[in-house]
């Protein structure tokens, strides 16, 4: 007899307490049989990035407290797929993964100019707002013994766009977490620490009659991540200009940049005599990418103790051709 069992992707957070990843302390003692960083891996095609990954180990989750950059895109790369749109959009976020990656986290994304939102969004549509996103894998059903019966599903969400109080604009400093609230499952969280003070995007909060001019904090869902909290995790944070339609290909060339991001201090997650702290997110245990050309990304380390560094990213200054 064969019995199947179906993974249900996504949960509220009525399912668990996630306050210890909200009031984690930081931890800066010793730590029993950690796991260090090992060889840095090949870059991934198709997009222009910065990354810094831990080592697989009995991490939980990730939390960064960055100022946002300011995309400017380029102009020659616009409508080159009829949709009327820039071909490279910026993002921001983190990530995990135990069996499978999973990515979670802020990219540029179709911006309504008011709180007008009766009408639809479209591909031409202006991008001047981060919005939340969250993309995981899962199997939908597996036999008793976990082996797949059916397909892996891909799955990719973003805020609702008329959810304006979940606009994040360039300058507004966030706190962003991804963390593993309970086995196999991982949820992202993001806190408004500063708002931005850059004049347009100030003027255009405004128009959202949000209270205080204020963006609310954010929760997903909490979502499938096979393994999370129960196997070794390895977890990431990335500052990236990706591409449509050319992920798995060697990034194209462009003029398209985002101005100075700042980590001002990042963290892992670790339960550590039965309790949840985060661990400073330094430099001996990070793996540090830039890629595909380390020409096409400045990164100034602030203080390597707690993960902290600006980061610009300029893919023209590789002066390569397509």
């Amino acid at each position: 007899m064969s019995l199947t069992v179906e993974v249900v992707p996504v949960l509220d957070s009525r399912y668990t307490d996630v306050s210890p990843f909200l009031k984690a302390k930081v931890y800066t003692g010793p730590i029993e049989d950690e796991v260090m960083p090992g060889e840095t891996p090949p870059c991934f095609l198709g997009a222009w990035y910065r990354k810094v990954v831990s080592s697989k180990d009995a991490w939980l989750g990730i939390e960064g407290v960055i100022e946002l950059g300011e995309f400017t895109p380029d102009p020659k790369r616009f409508n080159l797929d009829g949709r009327g749109r820039y071909m490279d959009v910026p993002s921001v976020y983190m990530g995990g993964k135990a069996q499978f990656e999973s990515d979670a986290g802020l990219g540029l994304n179709l911006t309504y100019l008011s709180n007008d939102t009766t009408e639809e969004l479209t591909y031409s549509s202006p991008k001047l707002a981060y919005r939340p996103f969250w993309r995981y894998i899962y199997k939908d059903a597996q036999d008793i013994k976990g082996n797949v019966t059916r397909r892996e599903i891909n799955s990719w969400n973003v805020a609702n766009p008329r959810a304006l109080m979940y606009y994040y604009f360039p300058g507004d400093k966030i706190r962003m977490k991804v963390f593993s609230p309970m086995p196999n499952y991982l949820q992202l969280h993001i806190e408004v620490v500063e708002t931005t003070k850059i004049p347009k995007y100030v003027e255009l909060r405004k128009k959202y009659n949000l209270p205080g001019d204020k963006p609310a904090d954010f929760f997903s869902p909490i979502f499938h991540s096979g393994g999370q909290g129960i196997e070794p995790a390895e977890f990431k944070r990335v500052n990236a200009i990706d591409q449509y339609g050319n992920e798995g290909f060697h990034a194209k060339m462009t003029d398209a940049k985002v101005s100075k991001a700042t980590w001002s201090a990042v963290y892992l997650f670790r339960r550590i005599n039965g309790e949840i702290v985060k661990v400073p997110f330094s430099l001996e245990r990070q793996i540090s990418m830039i890629c595909p050309n380390k020409e096409a990304i400045t990164v100034n380390v602030l203080d390597p103790t707690i993960g902290s560094e600006t980061i610009e990213l300029h893919p023209e200054k590789t002066k390569k051709g397509d």
